[in-house]
């Protein structure tokens, strides 16, 4: 009976997940085909033009629809549900405004219903079969692989959080540049937004449309730390910026000293992580060699390896390996991090 149950649940699971995910486009796509059938009845057809006129036509639709993209793309969010009853079920917990923010950093533009769906793929099938094999360990390895996403979440922030780093202090020059020349600080920001890659250019359009919108711009810089957190260097420029707009003086030559700082200090990172290299590398390999161990006399001799997958005692003492290894694995990585 409860092999049967959890045939059922992983079955439908499935199936309601294919059918909110691919079928509702559909619906979609042919409900915006009938309004779009319903309106041209109602104007009573187009009006045949000239082909220069539909031109013209066309450039400035593809103009007005750029600025409708530009605006929606700011005050819309990022998050949205596919589902709006999955929707109002998720927005009763916080943890649900964490996923958004999460997913917001990484500049990650997924439903977060969907989001929690990934999940709960991944975790129903082990769940399913932890029941039916009465196995604790698989369980186990199901709530592992519930947790990939977020740590994709994780590496994609930490690979546009080390770009943003790279790529920041060459902003910081084209701004103070920029205000040499006379122009103001937000002509500075959109030239930022032109000329710098991703996901420099991104952040400083965002701020400078903002500020294009009406909004304060010590608002607007305030907003920047958290579209970018853990920046130390947009926290010491948003710093930099606020004083000098309280107390005056050259911002262009703030920056450069800012500029200067902060490439010095990559420097010192760089040397700090060549120094710390080989601790760290050891680390990485006390965390995997029990587990590369494991499977390679799991391979040569499955049967000695049975006890640790069918007995109770056999999946405690594995937990606990794991355990272990993972707190040597982040007590070495800990010890090897110097903040600069």
């Amino acid at each position: 009976m409860v092999e049967f149950i959890s045939i059922l649940i992983l079955v439908g699971t499935i199936f309601t997940v294919i059918y909110l995910l691919f079928f509702e486009e559909e619906m979609d796509s042919s409900i915006q085909k009938r309004l779009l059938d319903i309106k041209k009845s109602r104007d009573g057809g187009t009006v045949e033009e000239s082909p220069s006129s539909n031109k013209i036509y066309e450039a400035l639709e593809k103009r007005e629809k750029a600025k409708k993209l530009n605006v929606l793309e700011m005050l819309k969010e990022q998050s949205e549900y596919k589902i709006p009853i999955l929707g109002l079920l998720l927005g009763r917990f916080k943890f649900t405004e964490t996923i958004k923010n999460q997913m917001k950093m990484a500049d990650v533009k997924m439903p977060v219903d969907l989001f929690f769906m990934i999940i709960n793929v991944l975790i129903l099938p082990f769940v399913v079969f932890s029941l039916l094999l009465n196995n604790i360990f698989i369980l186990f390895t199901g709530l592992i692989a519930g947790s990939i996403p977020f740590v994709m979440l994780r590496i994609k922030f930490q690979a546009r959080l080390k770009s943003f780093s790279s790529q920041f202090p060459d902003s910081l020059g084209i701004i103070a540049n920029s205000l040499r020349a006379g122009h103001s600080l937000l002509a500075s920001f959109q030239m930022v937004a032109n000329e710098s890659p991703y996901p420099v250019n991104k952040l400083f359009k965002t701020v400078s449309d903002e500020i294009s919108l009406g909004r304060e711009v010590r608002e607007a810089l305030q907003d920047m730390n958290n579209h970018m957190p853990g920046s130390e260097d947009l926290k010491f420029f948003v710093t930099a910026v606020l004083i000098q707009k309280e107390i005056g003086g050259n911002l262009a030559e703030i920056l450069d000293t800012l500029n200067f700082t902060i490439r010095e200090r990559e420097k010192i990172h760089g040397l700090i992580k060549t120094q710390t290299s080989q601790a760290q590398l050891s680390g990485i390999v006390l965390g995997l060699a029990p587990v590369a161990i494991a499977g390679l006399v799991a391979l040569i001799n499955p049967a000695y390896m049975e006890p640790l997958f069918n007995t109770q005692m056999g999946n405690f003492a594995l937990f606990t390996a794991f355990t272990m290894s993972l707190t040597g694995f982040l007590i070495i990585r800990k010890i090897t991090q110097i903040r600069v």
